[in-house]
């Protein structure tokens, strides 16, 4: 009986911990246009902590390049990544607030035999910052 007990609290925490180190990883959204660049970039950390950037530059634009930055603290729950900040966590240079952010996390599947490719990707489908909405960031 002990053994079992043992075996199953292994077995729990190996996927417990094994979920967060498949989602920890860079993703970015890379887009080109005619007459500009946009670049997001969203690092998320083993430690349940992450980073954002995002990088626009648009003829006409003022000013011609913006930076946004933002950071706080991740957690997957099934397949869904919870975005979280504090006060502590937003300054003079990161000043986005991702608090009630939700991506969706989808990954090719390990019992998957075929020889496609799928992209690991996080889709944000929730956030109280509109232009972040239907974003789908791709792991590098």
């Amino acid at each position: 009986m002990k053994q079992i007990l043992f075996f199953l609290v292994i077995l729990f925490q190996t996927a417990l911990f094994s979920q967060s180190e498949t989602v920890s990883g860079t993703y970015q959204l890379n887009f080109e246009g005619s007459n500009g660049i946009c670049n997001e970039t969203l690092t998320l950390n083993s430690d349940s902590s992450f980073e954002f950037l995002s990088y626009k530059k648009f003829d006409g634009m003022h000013p011609p390049e913006s930076y946004t930055y933002g950071k706080g603290t991740w957690e997957l729950k099934k397949n869904i990544v919870y975005f979280t900040n504090t006060e502590s966590d937003l300054d003079s240079k990161h000043t986005l607030d991702l608090n009630n952010t939700e991506a969706r996390f989808s990954t090719k599947s390990p019992r998957a035999k075929s020889s496609r490719e799928i992209p690991t990707t996080l889709r944000i489908f929730k956030s109280d910052v509109e232009w972040l909405v239907g974003r789908n960031l791709v792991k590098e």
